[in-house]
């Protein structure tokens, strides 16, 4: 490593190598650095993302792609289930070997790349972010930068050090826990990603997902918010779940982890620094699906910051701009988005049940979601208070 980069992202995910190879391409000097001795290691997501922002960043490749996915089925505990399409292109990928291909992609633009290489505190000058100190391979060392970008994660601990609030409220953040699981042939869709909802007897205020990895197995997981995961854990829940529906499957992995879904923090910068993807809690507040959402957090951060850096300009008011983006494109969008996870998080299983039931009896392929809302809130109208963050923030009207 040299002593000075322009730019230094510490974290290398998805939102990471994304900001390394935009950084790169805009010819900057670029360090991304990763704690870990492997890139992509652990996985700790369901694995679905979108192929369109996938296709910004690098090639689509069969080593990466487990499956295509055609629908999402909403269920309920009566057994109801919704079809809809997804919002827009999705594919089943191997987050190791979608992480790893990504950071070659930053590698090739031009990024150093570093594992096994940790951020232990922020260089600062007159209260400026100025670098990192790093231990890298077992030594210590100070290198300095323009810019830092912390793409460091849930755990985030770079915005935390350069004074940004990043801790959510435990209503705010989803703990997880999923099986990949075998032997599963016959017994689900693989062409189909499935949520199943039931505050009372499948996850209180969260989901269990069943995302297809081939025609034989899947991940099956599941998120609860943090107040209400006692006291029954959510691997209890899961595993509760995992044994009426999949009784013999063979688990091939296992991971737990937890993602904020408050939408993203305010502010997302500071003097010589953004931060971006899950340690900007850029994840969708209602499913907290974050791979392509932190992707193009980090591109709309590097838009902002490559002319900052090249204009000597690197204040939290120059780089202010990245935020204004962000939420101009999803702000709207994310309040809906978390209005509707409280409604979910406070429905009674039976009342989610007939919802399900009505929708499944609509053409949804031909109804707007401003429509379908509607509908529903008419069938049920003591829905109509809860749903006045959704009027408000325009949803129904779109």
């Amino acid at each position: 490593m040299k002593t000075a980069y322009d730019v230094i992202v510490v974290g290398a995910g998805p939102a990471g190598s994304a900001a390394a190879q935009r950084a790169a391409q805009a010819g900057l000097d670029v360090l991304l650095i990763e704690k870990r001795q492997e890139i992509g290691v652990p996985v700790r997501c369901g694995e679905a993302t979108d192929i369109e922002t996938t296709e910004r960043f690098m090639p689509l490749d069969a080593r990466y792609i487990n499956r295509y996915i055609n629908q999402y089925a909403i269920i309920g505990t009566a057994g109801d289930r919704v079809i809809v399409p997804p919002s827009s292109p999705t594919i089943i990928i191997d987050r190791k070997v979608f992480d790893a291909a990504l950071t070659h992609e930053a590698a090739r633009a031009g990024a150093d790349v570093r594992v096994s290489t940790t951020a232990l505190g922020l260089l600062r000058d007159d209260g400026a972010v100025t670098g990192v100190r790093l231990k890298s391979l077992g030594r210590v060392c100070e290198v300095r930068a323009r810019l830092v970008v912390a793409a460091d994660g849930v755990e985030s601990q770079v915005a935390r050090w350069a004074g940004l609030k990043t801790i959510p409220p435990m209503a705010d953040y989803y703990v997880g826990f999923q099986f990949t699981l075998t032997n599963l042939r016959g017994r689900f869709d693989p062409d189909i990603c499935e949520y199943h909802i039931g505050n009372e007897t499948v996850a209180p205020g969260g989901y269990v997902w069943v995302f297809p990895k081939s025609e034989d197995s899947a991940n099956v997981g599941i998120v609860i918010p943090a107040n209400r995961a006692r006291p029954v854990s959510p691997q209890a829940w899961l595993e509760r779940f995992v044994e009426r529906f999949y009784p013999g499957a063979g688990i091939l992995s296992m991971v737990a982890g937890g993602i904020p879904i408050t939408g993203a923090i305010r502010p997302m910068t500071a003097d010589g620094l953004v931060v971006v993807g899950d340690a900007a809690h850029q994840a969708d507040p209602l499913t907290a699906g974050g791979i392509s959402l932190g992707m193009i957090g980090a591109e709309l951060a590097m838009q902002v910051a490559a002319p900052a850096i090249k204009g000597g300009d690197v204040s939290a008011r120059a780089l202010r701009e990245y935020e204004a983006l962000w939420h101009e494109r999803f702000g709207k969008m994310h309040g809906a988005l978390y209005a509707v996870r409280k409604i979910l998080t406070r429905m009674a299983e039976a009342d989610f049940n007939r919802l399900v039931a009505q929708a499944a009896r609509m053409p949804l392929a031909t109804m707007s979601h401003a429509e379908l809302i509607t509908q529903l809130l008419r069938a049920h109208p003591a829905l109509l208070l809860e749903a006045r963050t959704l009027i408000t923030t325009g949803l129904l009207l779109k």
